[in-house]
């Protein structure tokens, strides 16, 4: 695949796994995984990509913020799901300070109600400046910290 393929077969990864499984015939698990093989022949069967296991691995391998993990053959993504089953994560000790990049346009509504989630399970918070400003970088994101 071309870089420009493999960028496109990652947003499509990430539509299957975070809002629309079914689509591609996948039952994500109770932590949001599948095996790499279905989504795969998922693709495959009812996508116009044709992809394998390199392809998946080339994503996997692709510079900037990771999106996926993959463990024990099965695929899942880190955030950013809207579909209605909860995806359980494991809990974890919060660092001391959390950020969250957002537009100049959602501030204001931030600060007047807080942090929402809105149409996700989980607002997005990063343990770093960087990954803040890397998850935000569409729109010239404003820098929020909390702790």
């Amino acid at each position: 695949m071309t870089d420009e393929q493999l960028i496109h077969f990652s947003k499509l990864i990430s539509y299957a796994l975070r809002h629309n499984p079914k689509q591609f015939g996948l039952e994500l698990a109770d932590d949001g995984s599948v095996a790499v093989e279905k989504l795969i022949s998922g693709f495959n069967e009812k996508s116009k990509y044709k992809c394998t296991v390199k392809d998946v691995e080339a994503v996997m391998s692709m510079p900037g913020k990771k999106r996926f993990a993959i463990e024990n053959g099965r695929i899942r993504a880190y955030y950013g799901h809207s579909i209605e089953k909860e995806i359980k994560k494991e809990s974890a000790e919060p660092p001391t300070v959390l950020y969250h990049a957002t537009t100049h346009k959602a501030l204001p509504l931030i600060l007047k109600d807080g942090l929402k989630p809105m149409n996700r399970q989980h607002v997005h918070l990063a343990s770093t400046k960087e990954t803040a400003l890397i998850n935000g970088r569409r729109r010239e994101p404003i820098l929020l910290s909390c702790g």
